[in-house]
């Protein structure tokens, strides 16, 4: 199996270019991050004292485990 994953690289070494190209493609457009926009509250309760002064609804996000699936 590694020898396929080998034969399947590039044979030479990646330039300035294709560093680029790469780095380019996999970067997040701009509006992939509009979520760190948002103004998130640290606590439950900052964020509805937040939401019950602007009248706002809340988005409460919930998780069990670790982030990563490693549980």
């Amino acid at each position: 199996m590694l020898a396929l994953v080998l034969s399947l690289l590039p044979q030479q070494a990646p330039d300035q270019d294709t560093f680029t190209a790469w780095r380019d493609h996999l970067a997040p457009a701009a509006t992939e991050d509009r979520w760190q926009q948002i103004p998130w509250q640290p606590s439950i309760s900052q964020g509805i004292q937040q939401a019950a002064a602007t009248n706002r609804p809340m988005l409460l996000w919930l998780m069990n485990g670790h982030p990563l699936g490693c549980t």
